[in-house]
């Protein structure tokens, strides 16, 4: 039996076995400390002790058995020792909360009792915990089972989700398998703290609050007509050789939005297709090959926020009004590929990307800062007593120039600014996020509420 990352498992919301070696004193509490487990606080009780553990990250969601078998739930009719309690609701979620004054940002359980809830549950033992191990699932012979998952509000609305990542679009008959690509995960900056070096060249984006959406202008599948068959075979070609045309496709963060390439596709989590709405604005200006992708924001035609209390300066169009962009919507570019005639992508640089919306007259997301990493805190190479990394995401992570831990500079409404998206130029598809507290406090409620998100649903 063994610790795995399933399929579609996200890097965010994965388990970690760690290892705690001292723990620090709670500057507030008698009867509380604090561990540390890749930049995050987690506040525990002093019976805890220096060993191995499960980290859990916040907004995860542990699963029900596990949590049962360890007498976590609050409510005591769902814990294996009824007479015993916890604090986790019944929805299992992982919570980032303030305690006296201090966050704690995940949960940490003892090795040990998840090791024996797993004797208990599948009579099978783990021959050993490898430090670090990062997992959502527990395998074994080809069977496996959910420890831990990004905790979704689900709804109705459904559509055919493929995934995530960098890897192409398969399983569309009329899309080239070689082609579409949907956004890769944003790692959160508290997960790789390393990633950022002094001498790296950087851009810093203003995180904005909307949900995802890609227009991309790839090479498609026609199918083959019998004329096309016996131009195959006069040409040289195999009889049943598909011929390839370039095509325009939208998507959301997850699902492919044209009914001609996805009939399965629904409405939406609105019941209004915004995407298209995005897409008619960014897909004439898409050459051949060109994907781009971008952030909605504003408001939706129905008058309804995209994301609740977030305006980014729109106004809710009135009755019969036509919806019109950049007065009831807005659309900002954050990343564009080219994807040739091979399927090999080429990845613009944050630099770049600025530039071509620039050329074109698309609006790019707000760049904050672009340059070394080095030089925009000169003063901490001075610094010797801590890692240049740890001391960087610190002052980064409360910067009112960059507006952490203030209102969104971009909305006429106080809402939390959401945070920032930091980008580094190696033209590797990658990026890292850091995100306010006051923002994720406020997604905490609206979950808490049993509020679904937009972007958990599409």
């Amino acid at each position: 039996m063994k610790l795995i990352k399933s399929k579609n498992a996200n890097i965010n919301y994965l388990a970690k076995v760690v290892e705690i070696k001292d723990f620090t004193p709670h500057p507030n509490a008698d009867k509380l400390k604090c561990a540390h487990v890749d930049g995050y606080n987690i506040i525990v009780g002093l019976e805890e002790n220096p060993g191995l553990y499960i980290y859990f990250p916040t907004s995860c969601e542990i699963n029900g058995n596990l949590l049962s078998y360890a007498n976590l739930y609050r409510h005591k009719e769902r814990n294996a020792n009824g007479e015993q309690t916890g604090f986790f609701e019944d929805n299992g979620r992982v919570k980032a909360i303030k305690l006296r004054g201090v966050l704690s940002e995940g949960f940490l359980l003892p090795a040990n009792v998840f090791r024996d809830f797993l004797i208990s549950s599948v009579n099978l033992e783990l021959n050993e915990f490898q430090l670090n191990t990062e997992f959502d699932c527990v395998e074994h012979n080809g069977k496996e089972f959910w420890v831990c998952k990004k905790y979704i509000i689900k709804t109705s609305m459904g559509g055919l989700n493929s995934g995530k990542t960098t890897k192409p679009v398969k399983g569309y008959d009329k899309i080239d398998d070689t082609q579409f690509r949907f956004h890769y995960d944003t790692t959160l900056v508290k997960k790789e703290p390393w990633c950022i070096g002094k001498k790296d060249l950087i851009s810093i984006t203003e995180k904005i609050h909307g949900t995802s959406g890609i227009s991309a202008n790839v090479l498609c599948k026609k199918k083959s007509t019998l004329l096309d068959k016996i131009a195959n075979l006069l040409l040289g070609k195999p009889w049943n050789t598909q011929h390839r045309y370039y095509d325009l496709i939208y998507a959301s963060r997850t699902v492919i939005k044209n009914r001609y390439f996805n009939k399965n596709v629904s409405s939406g989590f609105y019941g209004v297709d915004i995407w298209k709405y995005a897409h008619d604005i960014v897909s004439p200006h898409l050459p051949s090959g060109y994907t781009a992708y971008y952030e909605i924001v504003g408001y939706l035609p129905t008058g309804a926020y995209i994301q609740k209390g977030y305006d980014y300066g729109c106004i809710p169009p009135k009755e019969g009004e036509t919806y019109t962009p950049e007065k009831h919507f807005k659309v900002r570019i954050y990343r564009v590929t080219v994807t040739n005639a091979d399927g090999v992508v080429h990845e613009f640089s944050a630099r770049e990307v600025q530039q071509w919306c620039e050329r074109v007259g698309l609006i790019p997301v707000k760049q904050l800062y672009y340059g070394l990493a080095e030089d925009l805190y000169p003063e901490l190479l001075k610094d010797d007593s801590t890692s240049w990394s740890e001391l960087f995401w610190e002052r980064l992570s409360d910067d009112k120039n960059f507006f952490m831990e203030c209102n969104s500079p971009s909305c006429n409404n106080k809402v939390p600014h959401e945070g920032l998206v930091i980008k580094k130029e190696d033209m590797i598809p990658h990026a890292w996020k850091l995100k306010c507290f006051n923002f994720l406090q406020g997604e905490a409620k609206e979950l808490d509420a049993g509020e679904a998100n937009i972007e958990d649903n599409n």
